[in-house]
């Protein structure tokens, strides 16, 4: 046989940096995943079981060294991600999400010209259109002003009557309820994002990512409309059963919505009832609030997740139409 050469222990040597990189960067993928489903899968369990609650008292008690040994295993994690680009920064590669599951690619051509716009001529409001019959009612906001006089309220317009023709991407808008025009028309874009209008106005649809009105698995005929109301504080309306006077309002917050690969939505006085903690000492007071967390969802490849949902502890699951 003939002997081995330099450049063969060369491209050995390059073979074995690549598989190292390629199981550094899975090891980090891993543990940011594991994260996640951790932090959710929390929420399943519900109330903590005493013994549990003694574990985290102990925990917070604990020595300086046990502080350190967990800083340290941060620390590990973050050099095993940082390691995995410094032995080669095209191996980033490996952190791109996969193909879209078939239920993500469902959801995402189901949706419509049903939404949440924004008016750019009216940044305080918001447009809702959903579909009703042969056609569409909109509720209109255009909010309050930065600059309007102390005390000046909020006008909403409610069920404005959308024509929509048949076959084609035109809605009709009937704007006389404010001293607008009749009859003006706007052209859906291709991929249902915006609305525009001859004079070159434009809404755009779902703005804030979240924004839209979702369908309920337990609620066949309900829905939920979810918007944007300051900073990360949201404002929805749930009706369980399609007639807009059984609609209720309820605030909530949502989480970082870089995170991955869902991010918590929080909604306030949802069910009507309030959950209470278990006292942690006999001078404690137990705390109860009234609220539901869900998972939001924007991962076309989440094979948990569906993209265009928000996922709850007890299975049901809000789908973005």
């Amino acid at each position: 046989p003939k002997p081995k050469t330099k450049h063969h222990n060369i491209d050995l040597i390059s073979t074995m940096m690549t598989m190292i990189n390629n199981m550094l960067a899975t090891c980090a993928l891993m543990g940011l995943v594991l994260g996640e489903v951790t932090a959710f899968s929390s929420q399943h369990h519900g109330a903590r079981t005493g013994a549990a609650k003694t574990s985290q008292l102990m925990m917070s008690s604990s020595s300086s060294q046990s502080r350190r040994d967990i800083l340290s295993n941060a620390a590990s994690v973050a050099a095993v991600g940082l390691s995995a680009l410094v032995l080669d920064p095209s191996k980033a590669v490996a952190f791109k999400p996969g193909p879209p599951t078939a239920q993500s690619a469902a959801n995402k051509s189901a949706e419509s010209y049903q939404g949440v716009y924004s008016d750019p001529n009216h940044p305080e409001g918001y447009r809702v259109i959903m579909a009703s019959g042969k056609g569409a009612t909109m509720t209109l906001s255009d909010g309050v002003e930065k600059d309007a006089p102390e005390g000046t309220e909020e006008k909403t317009y409610k069920n404005i009557p959308v024509a929509i023709k048949e076959g084609s991407n035109e809605l009709s808008f009937d704007f006389s309820f404010k001293g607008g025009p009749k009859g003006v028309v706007g052209i859906l874009s291709n991929d249902k994002q915006s609305i525009t209008f001859p004079d070159g106005n434009m809404w755009k649809k779902n703005a804030n990512e979240y924004d839209g009105i979702y369908k309920v698995t337990n609620y066949p005929n309900g829905y939920r409309i979810i918007r944007k109301f300051k900073s990360t504080k949201t404002i929805t309306e749930v009706n369980n059963t399609g007639n807009p006077k059984d609609s209720k309002f309820i605030m909530g917050q949502h989480g970082s919505l870089f995170s991955i690969p869902t991010a918590a939505f929080t909604f306030y006085d949802y069910t009507g009832h309030e959950t209470c903690t278990e006292k942690l000492c006999r001078s404690c007071e137990a705390v109860c609030k009234d609220e539901l967390v869900g998972q939001f969802s924007l991962q076309e490849s989440n094979t948990v997740f569906s993209y265009g949902t928000i996922t709850f502890p007890d299975k049901t699951i809000w789908t973005r139409i």
